[in-house]
């Protein structure tokens, strides 16, 4: 009777319907969604909140890092003003290679980490080492045109010259002209000086006088050898400025802080450029290259650096690297000049005579 009873009541009210009354959300299928979109908010909430925290994270960092930077170039700048005129009171003075220096550092000594590029020296120095090199040149310049213009002279006392004990050997020839490191010794740059008059114009060209000047021949002489004096000077002003390249024109305060620079950067012995304590351009460009590429510390160094020392040494390095690419556009400068000297005078020889001829022809003599 009871299990009639119990059909009779599951007929009258279907099971659907009963869930259905029961369940305030309509089915379990609507109760799913209806969860899944309060997840979803309740995620979209978070993620709003934490990327608003990161934004500010990263815009007060950055409002941070560029106030270090304004207050650091405020810094630079007061450091640059200080030091040029402190350079312009020394080249008003002195400026030769011995020149001792008073220069400010850009920074504190606790932003300078070991091995990276920090005083101001090595800028100051360059400039003095600059104009140590042109007293150089212009002496040697000097000095070489008075020796292929000297009146009365002959061939041959010039070859006694070059057969004198004196007159530098193969090897000194060599040490003087290409040093293995870098740098010359004060003694090489006159053997240098020898050298290139030797090789450049071992036989000057008798000068002649104002007397001889008065003939037809005397004339085309010395026309001639004005043109010869002067192709060979413009060569040996090349080989002049590869000699002021390497001589020991940097002053003390550069060297000392090269060798500092090698010693704090691991390096053992004599830095590389250095020479009887001396530096010159090319050993100072050798001693930081060394410094870097041959040094395995020294990216140690870069990934150990603050800020400021990242920064100093990047804008060294770049500055550098402008004065490398001006030397060699110097330098290409006066290989293109030598070049087309050289070509004009191959086709002087080729066609001058056949011009001469062919006005000899058409006018019917030469003058």
């Amino acid at each position: 009777m009871k299990k009639i009873l119990l059909a009779l009541l599951i007929m009258a009210f279907p099971a659907q319907d009963a869930w259905a009354a029961g369940c305030g959300c309509g089915s379990i299928q609507s109760m799913i969604t209806l969860a899944h979109m309060q997840t979803t908010q309740a995620v979209n909430a978070v993620t709003a909140a934490e990327a608003a925290s990161i934004r500010s994270e990263i815009l007060l960092a950055a409002q941070n890092i560029i106030g270090t930077i304004k207050t650091e170039s405020a810094t630079i700048v007061r450091a640059i003003i200080a030091l040029k005129e402190s350079n312009v009171a020394a080249i008003k003075g002195q400026a030769v290679a011995g020149e001792a220096m008073k220069t400010e550092d850009m920074y504190g000594k606790a932003a300078q980490p070991a091995g990276l590029c920090g005083a101001s020296t090595v800028g100051a120095g360059i400039q003095l080492g600059a104009q140590a090199g042109r007293e150089i040149h212009g002496t040697m310049r000097e000095k070489q045109l008075a020796y292929s213009n000297t009146p009365g002279a002959k061939p041959v006392e010039f070859l006694n010259r070059v057969l004198a004990d004196e007159h530098p050997t193969e090897k000194e020839t060599i040490d003087a002209l290409f040093p293995l490191e870098s740098t010359l010794t004060e003694d090489q740059v006159a053997q240098a000086h020898e050298s290139i008059k030797t090789l450049a114009n071992p036989r000057p060209l008798p000068v002649v006088t104002d007397a001889q000047k008065s003939s037809p021949a005397g004339q085309t002489y010395a026309a001639a050898k004005k043109i010869h004096e002067a192709r060979l000077a413009a060569v040996m002003e090349s080989l002049n400025n590869h000699v002021v390249y390497h001589a020991p024109t940097l002053p003390e305060d550069v060297t000392t802080w090269a060798q500092n620079q090698w010693s704090e950067a691991g390096g053992n012995g004599t830095p590389p450029g250095i020479v009887d304590g001396k530096l010159s351009e090319a050993g100072l460009y050798k001693l930081l290259s060394q410094m870097r590429v041959g040094n395995p510390n020294w990216f140690m160094q870069v990934s150990a650096a603050s800020d400021a020392g990242l920064l100093r040494e990047l804008v060294v390095m770049q500055a550098f690297q402008f004065e490398l690419a001006r030397k060699n556009t110097e330098l290409l400068d006066r290989l293109t000049f030598i070049t087309s000297m050289d070509y004009l005078t191959r086709m002087e020889n080729s066609t001058g005579k056949e011009m001469n001829d062919l006005y000899t022809r058409m006018v019917g003599a030469q003058q």
